[in-house]
C-alpha cells in the first residue's frame, strides 16, 4: 500500500474522535500503535492509512453523518480501525461485546438500527442473512456469502474530505443495562470523549514508551478508552482477550512487555492468586489502574509488596461520563479511603434526598458536572430525565449518578455504594463493599461478594480462596473485625466467581446460588 500524505501535507484538520489517531500519526508515524493476540501489528501511520481507506469504503456504502455502524468483533486490532473510520465519516460507532447472546444482541440492534455491521468468524453467524443492515463487512480470511472483505475495504480509495461533523455530534453509543433491565445506549459526543481522554491522561501520564495491556472487553467503556488513551499519549496498545485472565496472564503480559495494566478487581485477584503460588516475573510493569468496583486496600498492599515501585491509580467512574475521579499514587498515601479528586474542569458534590447540596463530608447522592457528561440515553427520554437534569433552564446538564458518597473540603471523593448496593440488615443500613473489603484482607481470601436473603434477613458471603480454608475460620475472623450487624450468617466458598461479559463479578448469578428459605 502506498503511503498516503499526512494531514498536515493535505491541509486537513480532524477535531473529532478520529483526530486522536490521525494527529498521533503525524507526530510519531513509525511508532507502534496496535498489537493483538492474532499476530496483527501496525504503526500509527499504518493504522491511519487503514482508517482513511476504510472510511472511504464506508462512505461508498452510503454511511452519512449520524448513521450507526455496529462493530461486533472479538478483541482485535481491526476493532480500533473500524471505530476511527466510522468517526472520520461522521458516523456513530456501536461496539458490541462478542459474548452477547443472540437475544441480547438483537435488543441492542433494534435500538441502534445500524446501516453497516462489522463482524468476524465468531460473531457473524448471529445475524440473519435478511434484515435492515444494508452492508456487512467480514474480518477474516474467508468472507461469508453476501459479506464484503475487510482486506479489500482497507485498500479502498482513501477518504479525503474534511470531517463533516461538529464536536457536540454523537460519536458512539455504549450500551449498558438501564433501570428497566433493557440495554440503554449511553450517547457520547466527540467533545465528551476528547475532553475526558485529555483529562484522564493529565493524571495517568501514560508514556510513549509504554505498552498498555488491555485484557478487558473493548465493548466495556474502560477497555474501549484504552484505544483513545494510547493515541493521546503515543503509547502502544496490546489488545488481549478477557479469557487470558487466568494462569496464562503473567506469561502473556511478559511476552507483550506490558508496562501499564488497566483492570477491574477480578483481574488483580487473578494476579494475586497466581503470585501467592510463585513470584510474578513482570519486569516492565510500572503502573496499574482500576475502576468498575472498589479495589480492596488489601489488593493494593499485596501488589505493591510484589512490585515495590508499582504506581497504583484508584479511579471512580460511570459510563454516563466515563471518569469522575482519579487518585494519584502520591495522594493515595494520605487519602487511602478515597477514590481521588474530580478530574480537572469537573465538579462533584453530594446532594440530599430532596436534591439540596450537602456540606463537605456529608453522605448523599453524588452529582457530576463537566464537559464529559453524556447527552443521555439513546431514544430513552424517561430514563434520561431521571439521570441527566438541569437545575435551571440556563444551567448545564448534571449527572445524578445514583451512587452515594461524600466530598471533603479538599475535594477528595469518598465512595459509599452504588445505588442498588445498600442493604438493610437487622435494622442497620450497610454497604456490602465494607464487608467484602474486610473479607479480602484475610490472607487466604481472593475475592468476595455479599448478598442478602430478604426472606429471613440473612447475609451470604461468597468467597474464592488461594488455599484451603474452612468457612468457619473466615466467619470467626470477620466476627473479630466487624460490628455484629455486618457479620454474614453464611460463608460460601467457591472454586471460581462467575463473571459478567465485562469481567466483573456476576452478582445476579451468585444471588441465584443462595438457597430458597425452607428448601
Amino acid at each position: 500500500m502506498s503511503r498516503v500524505p499526512t494531514l498536515s501535507q493535505q491541509g486537513l484538520t480532524v477535531p473529532g474522535v478520529s483526530g486522536l489517531l490521525l494527529s498521533a500519526a503525524d507526530l510519531h508515524p513509525d511508532a507502534p500503535f496496535l498489537r493483538d493476540r492474532f499476530g496483527s501489528a501496525c504503526t500509527y501511520l499504518e493504522a491511519a492509512e487503514q482508517v482513511r481507506s476504510l472510511a472511504g469504503w464506508l462512505a461508498d456504502q452510503g454511511v452519512q453523518r449520524g448513521d450507526r455502524v455496529a462493530i461486533h468483533l472479538r478483541n482485535r486490532s481491526e476493532l480500533a480501525i473500524a471505530l476511527f473510520a466510522t468517526s472520520l465519516v461522521g458516523g456513530i460507532y456501536v461496539v458490541l461485546n462478542s459474548k452477547l447472546k443472540e437475544k441480547g444482541l438483537h435488543k441492542i440492534l433494534d435500538q441502534a438500527e445500524p446501516v453497516v455491521m462489522v463482524s468476524d468468524e465468531e460473531t457473524a453467524g448471529l445475524f440473519p442473512e435478511e434484515g435492515e443492515i444494508s452492508s456487512r463487512l467480514f474480518v477474516g480470511e474467508s468472507p461469508r456469502e453476501g459479506w464484503s472483505s475487510w482486506s479489500d475495504a482497507v485498500q479502498h480509495t482513501p477518504f479525503s474530505e474534511n470531517w463533516s461533523g461538529i464536536s457536540v455530534d454523537p460519536a458512539c453509543l455504549v450500551f449498558t443495562s438501564g433501570s428497566t433491565g433493557t440495554p440503554r445506549g449511553v450517547t457520547l459526543s466527540h467533545d465528551n470523549i476528547r475532553f475526558v481522554v485529555g483529562a484522564i491522561q493529565e493524571r495517568l501520564r501514560y508514556r510513549p514508551e509504554d505498552t498498555i495491556g488491555c485484557f478487558l472487553p473493548l465493548a466495556f467503556d474502560y477497555g474501549l478508552y484504552q484505544i483513545f488513551l494510547a493515541a493521546q499519549s503515543g503509547a502502544c496498545l496490546y489488545i488481549g482477550d478477557p479469557d487470558q485472565v487466568g494462569p496464562r496472564l503473567p506469561k502473556v503480559m511478559k511476552e507483550a512487555e506490558v508496562s501499564v495494566l488497566p483492570g477491574v478487581p477480578s483481574v488483580y485477584a487473578a494476579l494475586i492468586a497466581l503470585g501467592r503460588r510463585r513470584p510474578l516475573d513482570l519486569p516492565r510493569l510500572r503502573a496499574i489502574t482500576n475502576t468498575g468496583e472498589r479495589l480492596p486496600l488489601s489488593y493494593i498492599e499485596e501488589l505493591r509488596s510484589a512490585f515495590p515501585a508499582l504506581e497504583v491509580f484508584v479511579m471512580y467512574g460511570l459510563t454516563e461520563c466515563k471518569r469522575v475521579s482519579i487518585m494519584t499514587p502520591q495522594e493515595f498515601e494520605f487519602h487511602m479511603e478515597s477514590v481521588g479528586r474530580a478530574l480537572d474542569d469537573t465538579e462533584v458534590y453530594a446532594v440530599s434526598e430532596t436534591g439540596e447540596r450537602l456540606a463537605p463530608g456529608e453522605v448523599g447522592e453524588l452529582v457530576v458536572r463537566g464537559r464529559h457528561v453524556a447527552h443521555g440515553y439513546w431514544r430513552a427520554p424517561e430514563e434520561t430525565e431521571k439521570r441527566f437534569r438541569k437545575r435551571a433552564p440556563e444551567a448545564a446538564v448534571e449527572l445524578f449518578t445514583g451512587d452515594s458518597g461524600s466530598v471533603d473540603e479538599e475535594g477528595y471523593i469518598y465512595f459509599s455504594a452504588r445505588s442498588d448496593d445498600w442493604l438493610k440488615h437487622r435494622g442497620n443500613r450497610i454497604s456490602p463493599v465494607e464487608i467484602e473489603n474486610e473479607a479480602c484482607s484475610l490472607p487466604s481470601v481472593v475475592e468476595a461478594s455479599l448478598h442478602w436473603r430478604e426472606a429471613d434477613d440473612t447475609l451470604h458471603l461468597f468467597v474464592t480462596v488461594s488455599e484451603e480454608i474452612e468457612s468457619e475460620v473466615i466467619l470467626s475472623a470477620l466476627n473479630e473485625s466487624l460490628e455484629p450487624a455486618k457479620v454474614p450468617e453464611y460463608i460460601l466458598v467457591l472454586d471460581e466467581m462467575p463473571k459478567s461479559v465485562n469481567g466483573k463479578i456476576d452478582r445476579k448469578s451468585l444471588a441465584a446460588k443462595i438457597p430458597v428459605l425452607g428448601s
